[in-house]
Formats: C-alpha cells, structure tokens, sequence
C-alpha cells in the first residue's frame, strides 16, 4: 500500500530464505540464516514469489483513471468468455437435495465456502458463527451419521450482534467474520476448543462485507460507512481505498453494501446503496473505474468478480443480475426473473461458472441461468421460508443457503 512505511531488512530477508528453501536451496537459505544471524523459523514458502508476480500485474502508470488495456492487464485467462457464446451449449441446472440442515438461534444470515471447499462457515443474527466439515456432510441415502461424525465441528463467539460477513483466510485456518457490532474478527481455526478470536479491527459503523486478499495479508471491508477500509492483517494498520484521489473517486456516496476481490487480487471491487459500482487497484487503493446506475436508481447490493477477473457480476434491488465487462465497464448480460428486494442480496457464480445463482426473494427458491445466454434454466431448492444468503460451493455443484427459519442448508446434486 502507498504510504506504508518499507518493511525492514530482517523480513526481507527471512522472504529471501524461504523462498530459496522452497525452490530447494535449503543449504544457501541456512548460510544466509548463519552469515545475518536471522533464524529460519518456518518451513520453505514462496511468499515472496507470490507477492513479487502481485506486484508486476498491478504496477499502473502514473496518472488518474486507468484506461481500459490497463484493467484488462491485470485480468487472468480462462472462465467464462463470452465471445465464445456462438459455440455455447446451454447449461444444465443440478437437481439438488438438501444432504445436511443444521440450526442457529436466529436467522442465518451469512454463509461461506473455504477456497478448497472442505468448510463452510455460517453466520446468524444470534451472533454465532457455525464451522462444518464437508467431508462429514453424508448423502440422504447414507443413513445419521454417528455423533463423532457430525458435520458441525466448532461453533464459535465473540459478536455482540448479527453476523453480516465471513472469509476464509487462504490458508484455510483462520476465519474472519464482521458484524453489526461494528467490529472484523478473527478466528484461528487451528486451535482444538478454541472458541473466541485472537484479533479484531473496529469502526464507528457496522460492517457488512470482508474479503481476503489471495496473499492473506490484507483485508478488504465495507459497511454502513461510504468509504472502502483496507486492513493489513500482520500489523493491523487501516487503510481508507481512493485517500488522494478526487472527491468523485474516493468514496461512494452511500453506504458500502459488498466488497470483493479479484482472483489474482490486483483488483477490488465495491458496491453501494447509491448505486454504483467501483473498481479499485488492489495495490495503490485508487478507484480506476466507476459504473453509475448499475441498477437504475436501486441500490447494488451485490458484486463480485469472475475467476479470471474479465467481468464482474452485480445484484441489485431493480430485481435484475448484472454482467459487466471489468475493463470497458460496459453492460454485457442481464439475467431477470427472481424477485431480489432484500438489502443482503448477492447472485454468485457456480463452480464452474456455468450458471449465474440468486435467491428469489419472494418465491423462497434458488434461480439459476446459463451464465452465456442469460437464459433462465431452472428454480429449486425451495425454502418455506425467506432465503437470506446463498453460498457456492468453489469445486462441485453444491450451495449452502441461509433462511430467516434459523435453518442453513447444504444442497447438493443428487448425481455427486
């Protein structure tokens, strides 16, 4: 980030280490560790090699907004294309059937996957969080499971009120979750029993939305603040995206209702009550693009970025979904017919990215369309009740929804 003092000579150096033992140079590694007297404390990483490909793509030329080859340089290949749509088979939606429930004490409220999809983290206006196990989710045709085996293998406090947000941290040991309590928690996932958090961030306004970082060392977060926070996890300095830019691009103008991450987090994306969306330079926090009236006037109430960062999928309470091309900001696919006028409300991408998902908010189901066409496909998952959230699971055809019946749900396709 800009304005953050340099890191100094010693984690360059234990950066330096451990890549060297990661490319198998454990023996240089530990003459550098002799000669500095800087003791290799973990394993070989390539953390530096990491940072150092993050840096190059999200170098930007000097100047204001970037101009659409520069948002499309940091953009990564494969996903969804869709100037390969005259090749395009229609998708097919999954049959699916709910293999697990399990219930808070309030309405559930927020859900999410792990990146490798062995968690599922849900959150509750009871302000708990829930942690299940995937492995330990058994089909219907299964039979129970005993009780060593159950799905629910933490369940974990320390809010004061309704949980609005969760993120897996990348290494998938710790879980970070926000509230209405005005706070960012940490968990540390690794730790047998542990049921408190070993760090928090607070404001002066309730958050709404976190993301991570593909690094893990920063934290993204919006709320009912205009502004966009950025965390550095390790120190716990905060950050405000667009500080330096013009009026018009530093902030929204309304309350931040969804913050997001590009795949390669070279980019951050943002969502408002005012109807915008924004997009920011993960590195430098300068608003590079911004699409007004995404929705008409409703607010926006959802965003987030195809895996390879060429487009941007947004929600809002015009009771439309909305594909834009990340680069041009231009419109290229609307997807209608679920009725959306809940302020949480957030389509998703499938696994695969085939089908573009979302709540019907009245008609208490999921509602998928084919990604390409914009076609709707299917209606299912049927709730009795209104449906809160809805999460994808990132590598089989499986979702985790959220209900204001205090029940969380994993769906999953009868075929798995």
């Amino acid at each position: 980030m800009e304005g953050e003092q340099a890191v100094s000579r010693e984690e360059v150096i234990v950066l330096i280490m451990h890549q060297l033992s990661a490319y198998g140079y454990s023996g240089l590694s530990q003459e550098i560790a002799t000669h500095t007297k800087i003791p290799v404390t973990v394993e070989g990483s390539s953390r530096l090699e990491e940072l150092v490909a993050l840096g190059l793509r999200s170098e930007e030329p000097a100047g204001g907004v970037a101009s659409d080859t520069d948002i499309q340089s940091a953009s990564e290949s494969g996903g969804i294309d869709l100037s390969r749509e005259h090749h395009h088979i229609l998708a097919q939606a999954p049959q699916y059937t709910v293999w697990y429930k399990t219930k808070h004490k309030g309405a559930a409220t927020a859900a999410e996957f792990s990146r490798d999809g062995r968690y599922i983290a849900t959150g509750s206006t009871d302000a708990s969080l829930k942690l299940i196990d995937v492995d330990k989710v058994r089909s219907p045709a299964a039979g129970s499971a005993r009780r060593e085996d159950k799905p629910v293998i933490r369940t974990l406090y320390h809010h004061d009120a309704e949980i609005t947000g969760l993120a897996f941290h990348p290494n998938g040991l710790v879980l970070a979750s926000c509230s209405a309590d005005h706070t960012i928690k940490l968990f540390d996932l690794s730790v047998a029993y542990g049921k408190h958090s070993f760090q928090s961030f607070r404001d002066n306004y309730a958050y709404r939305s976190i993301a991570f970082h593909p690094s893990g060392d920063y934290l993204v977060a919006g709320g009912d603040a205009c502004e966009v926070r950025l965390y550095n996890v390790r120190t716990g300095r905060a950050y405000l995206l667009g500080a330096g830019d013009r009026p018009d691009l530093a902030r929204h103008s309304d309350a931040v209702t969804r913050v997001c991450y590009s795949a390669n987090g070279s980019l951050i994306g943002s969502a408002s009550r005012d109807g915008t969306i924004k997009i920011w330079y993960g590195v430098s926090g300068k608003c590079v693009r911004t699409i007004d009236g995404a929705h008409g006037a409703k607010a926006v109430t959802g965003v987030v970025f195809s895996r390879s960062s060429k487009y941007i999928l947004s929600t809002g309470l015009d009771s439309c979904v909305r594909l834009w091309e990340a680069s041009s900001g231009n419109l290229v696919r609307t997807y209608e017919g679920a009725a959306l006028d809940l302020a949480g409300a957030q389509a998703v991408f499938s696994y695969d990215e085939a089908l573009v998902m979302v709540p019907d908010c009245k008609a208490n189901e999921v509602v998928s369309w084919d990604t390409m066409t914009g076609t709707l496909v299917a209606r299912g998952a049927d709730h009795k009740q209104r449906i809160t959230w809805i999460a994808a699971s990132p590598t089989t055809p499986a979702l985790m929804t959220c209900s204001v019946d205090e029940c969380v749900r994993f769906w999953c396709s009868e075929t798995m």
